[in-house]
């Protein structure tokens, strides 16, 4: 990016900021909720990557863009800060308020591998989304990922801030539960 950071301080940042955003979605998590955290965080992101893609496609297209070198940084810092303050804690705290007893282990170990999926997916496949389709449309891709959990935060997931676990199974429809229960020895 043209950074005069070295690689070895700019990870120290980030590490650091995200540290410092997680502890922040902590204090105001129930304050504000945790679907308005995932909806700005979800919206930033997708801003962010859409900017960084916007970036390289001026810079393949052989735009002059050293006045705007700034903006992978900025965009990265404030996509990592974003993330820490919604989409990175508050999906592992939604697990245990919306899981009720009864498949909360088996449903728990099912979201945390695939989330460790997608994890290895991105970083195994990055480097051939970049020479498939080009660096921008990378990023491009990823923001159409936001807009889509744009529309799965706004509408699929519940706020949970101040409800008790039945108020929360009623907002999703308990009623199925015990079907995915029963006479299912795996679950028990």
């Amino acid at each position: 990016t043209g950074s005069s950071i070295s690689s070895n301080t700019s990870t120290i940042i980030i590490g650091i900021m995200a540290v410092i955003s997680t502890y922040v979605s902590t204090l105001v998590v129930d304050k504000l909720g945790r679907k308005i955290l995932l909806l700005y965080s979800v919206v930033a992101m997708g801003i962010c990557t859409f900017l960084i893609g916007v970036f390289f496609y001026a810079k393949e297209s052989h735009y002059n863009v050293s006045s705007i070198g700034f903006i992978p940084l900025i965009s990265l810092c404030i996509f990592i800060i974003l993330f820490s303050i919604g989409f990175g804690p508050i999906p592992w705290m939604l697990m245990g308020e919306i899981f009720p007893a009864q498949i909360k282990g088996i449903a728990s170990s099912i979201v945390c591998m695939s989330n460790w999926l997608f994890v290895f997916l991105v970083t195994k496949f990055f480097t051939l989304l970049v020479s498939a389709i080009y660096l921008y449309n990378t990023f491009w891709l990823f923001t159409l990922f936001s807009v889509l959990g744009t529309f799965f935060v706004v509408f699929i997931v519940p706020e949970t801030k101040g409800k008790t676990m039945e108020e929360i199974q009623e907002l999703l429809g308990a009623d199925l539960i015990p079907l995915l229960t029963e006479n299912h020895d795996v679950l028990e």
